[in-house]
């Protein structure tokens, strides 16, 4: 028997996207990842992960699944802190954005992504001066940030990931 949801929720392309604004279509696939962070507070932590994106609902959107500690190595390495999370990215027409919506066990996150150059940067919406980053996507890697700026102007570097294509 067919599965009809899984049938409902995945798509090729369409055309609902214009394609000078199928800025995520760089990502669609599955990723093996390098998580960096200092955790506990002032020590390097690095973590093995994977990100999967997919195009969604008859191509109006792209969602991704983000595992982290990897499925292959969850058990010789957890994380006290590991998430299992989902973003919708969904392309909105009228202010050129994509509306993203993040979760996991803890927590929801809305945010809008615009394209500035060559990187996707999106605005957390209820938190001051918070973004997560795309950039260096060359098809086959690309580089994701969860920054903050100070005040001043100066930029915090929370955490950072560092896709390869699988």
């Amino acid at each position: 028997m067919p599965d009809t949801f899984s049938d409902a929720l995945l798509s090729e392309k369409t055309d609902r996207i214009p394609d000078e604004y199928d800025w995520f279509a760089p990502l669609l696939g599955d990723w093996d990842c390098d998580y960096y962070d200092e955790y506990p507070a002032g020590s390097k932590r690095h973590v093995k992960g994977e990100w999967i994106f997919r195009r969604i609902l008859e191509g109006t959107g792209i969602q991704d699944i983000f595992i982290f500690p990897s499925r292959s190595t969850k058990e010789t390495d957890p994380q006290p802190d590991g998430e299992y999370g989902t973003s919708l990215r969904m392309f909105n027409k009228e202010k050129k954005c994509y509306d993203v919506v993040y979760t996991c066990d803890h927590t929801m996150k809305r945010l809008c992504f615009r394209k500035a150059g060559d990187r996707l940067a999106g605005k957390v919406l209820d938190e001051k001066a918070t973004y997560w980053i795309f950039s260096e996507m060359t098809g086959e890697s690309f580089r994701w940030e969860f920054v903050t700026f100070g005040e001043d102007g100066s930029k915090n570097l929370v955490c950072e990931i560092r896709g390869k294509r699988i």
